[in-house]
């Protein structure tokens, strides 16, 4: 049975479940879109998560989870134009509320939201960030991951902690940073990146 509660301790068990298989083995996916499904694969398996929904008035049903979800609010630098969620959950009171129309518009605004980034720059967790942010998500959440090969700048760590630090975001925030100092990891509860391994 859904609850707001449940599918919140669900997802962010998710999360820091997800953090800590990519700090053991961080090639266990080659692309940011198979770390998605590894996210998407952990919360379907919860009852509270699965399940038909019907739509409004057409006697069509969808899930809860959903992945590439429309932005609520599109950003300015997108002409008009609204991007995608990598992952969202909805609310399964507002479907119902819905017709088949504005559910493939992507007109449900989710409770849940999941911005995840692969071996990407600060700047792309600060966009992920803004992007949260612009379509002022309820319960939102940055997940940024570095692999080894890849890793960031000693200078880029040090950006990232004061980023995490002075707490630039009202989200969720979680993160896994290979470097040269070795490995920093960030749960979701946690209020600083903490250096796991001395290399």
């Amino acid at each position: 049975m859904y609850s707001y509660e449940t599918v919140k301790k669900i997802l962010e068990t998710a999360i820091d479940s997800l953090v800590d298989n990519f700090a053991r083995e961080p090639y266990i996916h080659r692309c940011e879109h198979s770390i998605h499904c590894e996210l998407y694969n952990m919360l379907i398996v919860h009852r509270a998560l699965q399940g038909l929904i019907p739509l409004k008035n057409d006697g069509r049903s969808t899930t809860l989870i959903h992945k590439e979800w429309p932005e609520t609010t599109p950003r300015q630098e997108k002409n008009g134009r609204r991007g995608n969620f990598d992952l969202a959950i909805l609310d399964p009171e507002e479907i119902p509320k819905c017709t088949v129309e504005k559910f493939t518009a992507g007109l449900i605004t989710p409770t849940f939201v999941v911005e995840m980034g692969l071996n990407y720059g600060l700047s792309h967790l600060q966009n992920d960030n803004y992007k949260l942010n612009n379509s002022e998500c309820r319960d939102g959440y940055l997940v940024h991951l570095w692999q080894p090969h890849k890793g960031i700048s000693d200078i880029d760590v040090e950006e990232l902690r004061n980023w995490i630090e002075v707490k630039e975001s009202k989200h969720g925030v979680a993160a896994v940073v290979f470097f040269k100092g070795g490995t920093m990891v960030k749960h979701l509860q946690d209020e600083q990146l903490a250096n796991i391994s001395e290399k």
